[in-house]
């Protein structure tokens, strides 16, 4: 059962409406659902969902680069 994140349903619902790349960035505490959150809303949907590892923010891009090439066929280079 999902319960009680129904305004950021609703926020993550207006950005996958608007026709546009929409680009969503969920952090917080640990242990507050925010995965939940995710899988709930992302389920039957066509979507990346890339976790940030305890690794350099260059790895982490890398890992993020290579999971967007594989859904969309693009190669991405990302600049710190």
């Amino acid at each position: 059962m999902f319960i009680g994140r129904e305004n950021e349903l609703k926020r993550l619902e207006k950005m996958n409406s608007s026709g546009k790349f929409e680009f969503a960035i969920i952090y917080g505490r640990r242990r507050v659902g925010k995965t939940t959150l995710i899988s709930h809303f992302i389920e039957g949907r066509k979507a990346i969902f890339f976790a940030c590892q305890k690794a350099s923010k260059e790895d982490n891009l890398v890992e993020l680069s290579s999971q967007i090439s594989s859904f969309t066929g693009y190669s991405l280079n990302f600049t710190i």
